[in-house]
């Protein structure tokens, strides 16, 4: 169990309420340095840049994404853990998220003596992520010999209101001496085969020699990207790369520079853009810029942020998941956000099921608008979804396991280990069919919340359809029910299974909202009915078709004991005493052995608690405790994925103490590294989570007609040191101010 003193000293638990906006690192631990590039990445959803040193370290890992910009996989290249390596896609040319340049390097020094932290010199270290206004900041103390003492102060951010834009401010101060400062801020990487392999330079056509303009190409999806950086010294009037510069006593030497980012994928000339944007930008436009960027991330704030009154660490911890879910949030519906966002390398920047589930109500109940770009990307790939269900061979549209900008499946078949090279099989790319049913939860739960007309009309209906008529060809016939066999569910150690909970009741639900909006769509915009039918070939009896199958698709209840199935057979396996060691740390021999991990009672995450979770109003109570106490026990959470729902359940019939633990456990994930992965990148699935536990779980939030409605017991359920907590909800046009307080003793 992870208590409050367990977390590493370099994070702090501040109980002043203006700390309780930083995330903080104190001194410099090079074993942990990938895990704070993860942790302090700046992003504003077009673009993210990992938190790594203005001057790298040997082995950072400085990574610019780009949002949408793909390529073809690297075989060599990991795959999610370290461990893992996959295989090429062949001749898809969109698989792996495409690493950059990373465009904050510099090199400086004085007197010939290297300033970083790789050397000898370095007394003191801090950075700071401010949260409220999404700008890092850095500290760093040198003392050379005779005592000569250098301070070196940064800042950066990805600015939020102009998305292909990078700031960076460097001062370098010498408190007791006088010196040659020399500082080179340069956008070319010196090992770029190496740290950046999908891309080719280009020649940067006609660049202003003062700017710095860097090139490439995509080397299989031919996709342009151009850097333009522009580097002023303070009342210098000048514009440059490298510089060489006297600084006196006491004297501090400011530098700023403007950086842009474009690529093939916003305009046709991405060079001309970025090389026009920092040329616009003078010395005094610095501060205005940064000040218009904390101004949205204020905006952001008024519409995402916690508010809970006696416990600030749990309020700092839910606003750096709140950071990291907004850097995400890119408004282009072309793209979506991958597994790790734009922090990290794992998982190759795809697109999961996680989107739907985990993160979407999150953007629902802040910011309306991403949740729309999101299901829209979902419409944009519509075609991609189309050839997996034929893949499959099925009707209609089946959305990919793992995805990118088109939408076909990029899920690896094997994964091979890297130390002793065994080729694991991966089920989870045919099998993992559930994620259909998810998209379209996505969009139906959209429309509930916002009565987007408009969105319904020329996107939802369409995914809706087609991926009900999917489910129409995926079920099968079996007396006087329809079966959905062969599946793997949200538990990923059993795959090949028949009637998965999960699974069955959320194609139901598919197939019913389906109906639903046919019949919506053919009473208020007829026309748009009409066209849409005949583009789809849509039979007049189809809808219909997809009610009788929703009626008797065969969805597993629960038992005598109150206890719902996971699949047919589970009841039937063998047991498996779970030691408590393994909870969180499961073994990574467990995914490799599937025949006999497919034959144990024991599931990696919340598979028939996810289905509780998702559907609360369909369940009574003694239900929903009586499976959260048969799985909970067999469950390793070997999955990100799956504290913060076991934390919404527990809570929600009363089980506080275990509450408590998984949303411990939820909530500090990345910032205590608890899935030991965070340098990888941070997991925004598990902040949707921790997300979703808090309103859905501890507020017991339901939405009516009058808006969102805590549950009458929430204030007793909160966690031990809260005294209140307050959040906005969106709900159909209007924010909503939802409050609960523990009431005080007389």
């Amino acid at each position: 169990e992870l208590a409050v003193a367990d977390l590493d000293a370099r994070l702090h638990e501040k109980r002043e309420t203006t700390v309780a906006w930083q995330i903080e690192q104190e001194g410099f631990d090079p074993a942990r340095e990938h895990e704070m590039e993860s942790i302090l990445t700046v992003g504003n959803g077009y673009l993210a840049v990992r938190g790594t040193l203005d001057t790298p370290v040997p082995g950072s890992q400085g990574d610019l994404f780009i949002a949408g910009v793909y390529d073809r996989k690297h075989p060599e290249r990991p795959y999610s853990e370290l461990e893992f390596l996959t295989a090429g896609r062949g001749d898809y040319p969109y698989s792996e998220l495409v690493s950059a340049p990373f465009p904050f390097r510099l090199r400086l020094s004085v007197d010939g003596r290297p300033l970083d932290l790789a050397g000898p010199h370095w007394r003191a270290h801090r950075r700071v992520l401010d949260l409220r206004r999404g700008i890092l900041h850095g500290h760093a103390v040198y003392e050379t010999d005779q005592d000569r003492r250098t301070v070196v102060r940064t800042r950066r951010c990805a600015s939020l209101a102009d998305l292909h834009l990078l700031l960076q401010e460097v001062t370098v101060c010498l408190e007791n001496y006088s010196g040659a400062v020399e500082l080179e801020a340069s956008l070319a990487d010196p090992d770029l085969a190496a740290n950046h392999p999908h891309l080719t330079p280009l020649e940067a056509r006609g660049a202003d020699p003062a700017l710095d303009v860097q090139r490439f190409t995509t080397q299989a999806s031919g996709i342009e990207i151009c850097l333009a950086a522009r580097t002023t010294l303070a009342g210098s009037g000048r514009d440059g790369v490298r510089w060489q510069v006297p600084g006196a006593i006491g004297e501090t030497l400011t530098f700023r520079r403007y950086l842009a980012v474009y690529t093939s994928r916003d305009l046709a000339d991405p060079c001309t853009a970025a090389v026009e944007r920092v040329r616009a930008l003078g010395w005094e436009e610095f501060e205005d810029a940064l000040a218009a960027h904390a101004a949205s991330w204020g905006g952001i704030w008024e519409r995402a942020d916690v508010r809970i009154a006696g416990s600030p660490a749990t309020a700092q911890a839910l606003r750096f998941n709140a950071y990291h879910l907004t850097s995400a949030a890119d408004r282009d519906p072309r793209v979506s956000v991958g597994a790790r966002a734009l922090t990290g390398r794992a998982y190759e920047g795809h697109v999961f099921w996680d989107v739907e589930i985990f993160k979407l109500p999150f953007y629902l109940h802040t910011c309306p608008e991403v949740a729309r770009s999101f299901l829209l990307y979902r419409h944009h790939t519509l075609e991609g979804a189309r050839r997996r269900a034929r893949e499959l061979g099925c009707r209609g549209a089946c959305y990919a396991w793992e995805s990118t900008v088109t939408g076909d499946d990029v899920t690896p078949r094997t994964i091979r280990l890297k130390t002793t090279g065994k080729e694991i099989p991966i089920f989870t790319g045919t099998q993992q069919v559930h994620v259909t049913a998810g998209v379209a939860h996505g969009v139906w739960r959209y429309w509930e919340a916002t009565g987007d007309r408009g969105f319904l009309r020329d996107a939802g209906v369409e995914i809706l359809a087609e991926t009900a008529r999917f489910w129409a060809s995926r079920c099968t016939r079996g007396g006087r029910h329809y079966h959905i066999r062969g599946v793997v569910g949200p538990d990923e150690y059993h795959h090949s299974v028949d009637d998965n909970a999960y699974t069955n009741w959320m194609a139901r639900f598919n197939l019913e909202a389906a109906v639903r909006a046919a019949e919506w769509l053919r009473h208020e915009f007829p026309r748009a009915w009409g066209g849409l039918a005949e583009r789809l070939a849509l039979a007049p009896e189809e809808p219909q078709e997809w009610a009788a199958v929703a009626r008797d698709l065969f969805c597993p209840g629960p038992n005598p004991q109150g206890v719902i199935e996971q699949f047919a057979g589970f009841f039937d396996l063998e047991d498996y005493p779970l030691p408590r060691q393994e909870r969180f740390k499961a073994p990574i021999s467990r995914l490799f052995d599937w025949d006999r991990i497919n034959r144990l009672k024991l599931i990696k995450q919340a598979d028939v608690l996810m289905l509780l979770h998702l559907f609360p109003e369909a369940f009574p109570r003694e239900v929903v405790a009586a499976n959260y106490r048969f799985y909970e026990p067999i469950t390793d959470h070997g999955s990100s994925l799956s504290p913060g729902i076991h934390a919404a359940v527990a809570a929600r019939v009363g089980l506080r103490e275990d509450a408590e633990r998984y949303w411990r456990e939820s909530l500090w994930l990345d910032l205590s590294n608890r899935m030991g992965n965070s340098a990888l990148g941070v997991h925004p699935a598990c902040m949707g989570a921790t997300w979703q536990a808090l309103v859905f779980g501890f507020l017991g939030v339901r939405f009516t007609d009058t808006g969102p409605l805590p549950d009458p017991e929430a204030a007793a359920r909160l966690p031990a040191k809260w005294r209140a907590v307050a959040v906005a909800l969106a709900w159909r046009g209007r924010a909503y101010p939802v409050e609960v307080a523990r009431e005080e003793a007389p």
